[in-house]
């Protein structure tokens, strides 16, 4: 694998000044940002003085990861893909998540209203606002006014980037000459249009996407437009379906990967993508009925292709607001592929008011782990139950692994109650934890002077636990009783 940098070395390129104009305190706290891409070489104005060039082109060659980034688009929803260093997100981790474009016809007749949907998609899950990344914008008119005025009307009534899929080069050159400004993805380069491509993408500094069904064309084609001086490259290997193919699309995007993040080599080193939607390029649905099905096998290739870190999918299915179905389903698994390993996925402890609560309303205490924070919330709103939920601070582990070391403990609990204040709201003191927690109820009674009714073990039965369980009068009568 290639040798990542420490913060070390890139300290010692820096002038170590600690001046603070990059907004922290020390260079060797910006050395440490700059590897974690928390701050870029721009942050540091001292690095953009003549006399540090030297200096500066040594930092871009030692922080520029094996697998390069790539940016296409502009404005607030630029699309950065690539720029990984592992093979595996449990290595260290992946720092930008896989690309979704859906495919759009130029000769499409509602193609401002399928525009609009699919900018708008968002899909809020955990926290997270997870949306669609571009527009595939495919030249079936094979007409180059058609392409233009389709392309026009994309970006004239969206913000999301684009990418310009055409196999003539001089349609789809024409084309992005019209719409340079908003930096369009250029496909597809191949081995008779490299050096036409090529030379246009250098002039106007856009980014291509290099097509081939063999690997080692591929990789030569990369080599020729590198030697052009393209500066962003993206690879498309082929997606192919049927018995025995999906293996073949899988081999080649890990073979890419190796070789780019392994073994260094400069050709491959670019972000890869794939194409779910050659699914549809000559099928013919019979009926209705076997629609889903093909719809289906195009989402499992998607999911197949971001779990081995695929930088960029082109899908078909997903135009239609019927078909929400599918975009949800890549979206959150791209977002449980796509997360941080190093850090917990926590909210911020305290007490939050669900619903209008009043003076009898349950207490329901779970961990600050996002995962269980957020489908806890959503159960007791759908539930239509008023209540508050407080969270106590476990540095984000989940409920179970929080009880067996000790985060999530009689101690913690007490101390949040007294920090938060959560009986003040409500004429009782008893506080409902998870059943997984069941073990620590005697000792937070004894902690907070509170009654502890253990909960179920899953949020989903919150419900049934209201109907059953939940009678503050009574156990209130208990508890004085004691």
């Amino acid at each position: 694998m290639v040798k990542r940098a420490s913060p070390l070395e890139i300290y010692k390129f820096l002038d170590k000044s600690n001046c603070k104009e990059c907004g922290l305190e020390t260079c060797m706290a910006f050395s440490t940002d700059l590897l974690e891409r928390k701050k870029k070489l721009s942050d540091c104005p001292h690095l953009q003085r003549p006399k540090q060039a030297k200096n500066l082109r040594k930092l871009i060659e030692i922080t520029t990861p094996p697998q390069k980034p790539v940016e296409f688009g502009v404005g607030e929803r630029f699309c950065t893909i690539g720029g990984e260093e592992v093979i595996y997100r449990h290595s260290l981790t992946f720092y930008n998540e896989m690309a979704i474009a859906i495919t759009l016809d130029d000769n499409a007749e509602d193609l401002i209203d399928t525009v609009k949907y699919l900018t708008g998609i968002v899909i809020s899950r955990l926290g997270d606002d997870l949306k669609l990344n571009a527009i595939a914008l495919k030249c079936v008119s094979n007409d180059a006014e058609t392409f233009k005025t389709a392309a026009k009307t994309v970006v004239e009534n969206s913000d999301i980037p684009v990418i310009l899929c055409c196999f003539n080069p001089d349609i789809l050159l024409a084309v992005a000459a019209e719409i340079k400004n908003k930096k369009p993805l250029l496909y597809a380069v191949t081995k008779e249009s490299w050096e036409k491509i090529g030379s246009f993408a250098f002039d106007e500094d856009l980014p291509v996407v290099c097509f081939s069904n063999d690997i080692n064309e591929l990789i030569s084609i990369s080599a020729s437009l590198q030697k052009m001086g393209v500066r962003e490259i993206v690879l498309d290997p082929g997606t192919f379906f049927g018995e025995g193919n999906v293996s073949n699309t899988f081999d080649n995007i890990i073979q890419l990967r190796l070789a780019g993040i392994n073994s260094g080599d400069e050709n491959s080193g670019w972000p890869i993508m794939g194409v779910p939607a050659a699914l549809w390029k000559d099928m013919k649905v019979k009926n209705d009925k076997d629609l889903w099905k093909f719809q289906y096998k195009e989402m499992i290739m998607a999911c197949i292709m971001a779990a081995i870190d695929t930088s960029l999918v082109i899908c078909h299915t997903g135009k239609k607001k019927e078909d929400i179905w599918a975009l949800l389903a890549i979206l959150t698994f791209r977002q449980n592929v796509f997360s941080d390993p190093r850090v917990y996925p926590a909210i911020d402890p305290g007490l939050e008011q669900i619903g209008e609560p009043g003076e009898d309303a349950p207490i329901f205490c779970t961990t600050n782990y996002r995962m269980t924070v957020y489908p806890v919330r959503e159960d007791i709103k759908s539930a239509n139950i008023d209540a508050y939920l407080l969270a106590v601070d476990t540095g984000g582990i989940g409920v179970e692994s929080a009880v067996a070391g000790g985060q999530y403990s009689s101690t913690a609990i007490a101390e949040a109650i007294e920090e938060y204040k959560p009986f003040e709201k409500v004429k009782h003191r008893i506080i409902v934890i998870p059943g997984m927690g069941a073990r620590l109820s005697g000792a937070i009674e004894d902690d907070a002077n509170c009654v502890c009714i253990v909960g179920p073990r899953d949020s989903s039965g919150i419900p049934d636990f209201m109907k059953k369980r939940w009678d503050p009068a009574k156990d209130m009568a208990e508890f004085a009783e004691r």
